[in-house]
């Protein structure tokens, strides 16, 4: 009995000591079994495998022309000298209106008929002064001839002179008042007389609004209706104080309206403002689009802008799809070399600027060098692997 007690002792001991021996030897074999690993230097090795399935691939920078493009605001603007209003040169009565609100008109177009009856007074005056020149232009040629023989004559030829050129001032005089009522002087004849004056369209464009109806009395300087050539609106850009400096007349702008940001409109800025707008702390810069919209814009809408410098600047660029975003800060993936078993990658902090056609200008935050090897394909996955890593230790 004492014997099997004895055994039973002895293989509890045994059982223990060998449970011992193999908790000492897990933590080593799970250590051995890593296949990367992160040293103090910020390195991350990956293996061949690892390598392969995450596709990576490396380059190096490129230098490209891009530009740095400077957020605005902008409104569409229709300036003072492509407006018009259709004024009455003279008193008389609205006979008839030929157009309607919001109507297109052509220049030169028919806008209303005006009914002025003193109209007659001046035709005749004009027509009697023309019948007279005719007569007074015989008396001075006759007076002419016997002007160098006959003191008499001669007075005579003075006076006829006289009379002649004040004919002929007086009727120049008349005919310029009937050019300035849109009446040709020629075309005035004792069979051919008006009551009736016409008001055109100075501009082309869309009547915008009228002030009289059919029957009104106008005075003179009386305005009938507005008309605005919506095909010259404009966008003036708002300049923030911080960017002044950045802008100048010639830069190119890419502007969109905020609920169609994908229909992309092209303008040059001509001028700029000599003082900032104290409300909107802005500077207004005129510009011109590249091309006359073929939309219906508005005047007054609010557009979002990117204003491009007057010129872009060669520089070092990346990949967009080689720079990685982990919270605040920007990073690239430089391939160290190769050891046993795997690929040895450093993170390096990095600052972007403008992008262009899939490339964004990258500028690293230590000096590389020309040759260096920079992920370019795959860096989300180095980047997962090194945050792992930084987990574990």
């Amino acid at each position: 009995m004492k014997n099997v007690i004895v055994c039973s002792i002895l293989l509890s001991l045994l059982l223990s000591f060998a449970g011992c021996r193999q908790k000492d030897v897990e933590p080593a074999a799970a250590q051995d079994s890593h296949t990367h690993h992160h040293d103090e230097e910020g390195h991350i090795l990956l293996t061949k495998a690892q390598y392969d399935q995450a596709g990576i691939q490396t380059g190096g920078f490129s230098s490209r022309l891009v530009q740095e493009y400077t957020t605005a605001s902008a409104e569409l603007f229709l300036g003072k000298e492509h407006t018009a209003a259709v004024s009455a040169f003279t008193e008389g009565i609205v006979s008839e209106l030929k157009v309607s609100l919001n109507q297109s008109v052509r220049k030169g177009d028919i806008i209303a008929v005006l009914h002025k009856p003193d109209l007659l007074n001046l035709q005749q005056e004009y027509l009697e002064q023309k019948a007279l020149l005719p007569f007074l232009r015989a008396e001075f040629e006759r007076y002419k001839a016997l002007a160098s023989d006959n003191a008499t004559a001669s007075k005579n030829f003075q006076k006829a002179e006289a009379e002649l050129r004040q004919a002929e001032t007086s009727l120049a005089i008349q005919a310029a008042k009937l050019k300035q009522l849109q009446m040709a002087p020629e075309q005035v004849s004792a069979d051919n007389l008006k009551t009736t004056l016409l008001l055109k369209a100075p501009i082309s464009g869309r009547i915008t609004a009228i002030y009289e109806n059919v029957g009104a009395m106008l005075t003179p300087g009386a305005t009938l209706c507005d008309i605005a050539d919506y095909s010259k609106i404009q966008p003036v850009v708002y300049v923030f104080e911080k960017d002044i400096f950045r802008v100048k007349p010639g830069a190119k702008v890419l502007l969109h309206f905020p609920a169609a940001p994908e229909r992309t409109y092209s303008a040059v800025i001509y001028s700029m403002e000599g003082s900032v707008d104290q409300e909107r702390k802005a500077l207004r810069a005129f510009a011109r689009f590249e091309n006359a919209p073929t939309d219906n814009l508005i005047e007054g809408a609010f557009m979002e802008a990117r204003i491009a410098p007057a010129a872009g600047s060669e520089t070092a660029v990346l990949p967009v799809s080689a720079v990685v975003r982990e919270g605040d800060g920007e990073y690239i993936f430089v391939l160290e070399g190769m050891e046993e078993g795997g690929y040895v990658f450093r993170k390096v902090a990095a600052k972007t600027g403008a992008t262009a056609d899939g490339f964004v200008a990258v500028s690293a935050a230590e000096a590389l060098p020309a040759d260096a090897r920079i992920v370019v394909k795959g860096a989300y996955y180095v980047s997962a692997q090194s945050a792992e890593l930084d987990h574990e230790h």
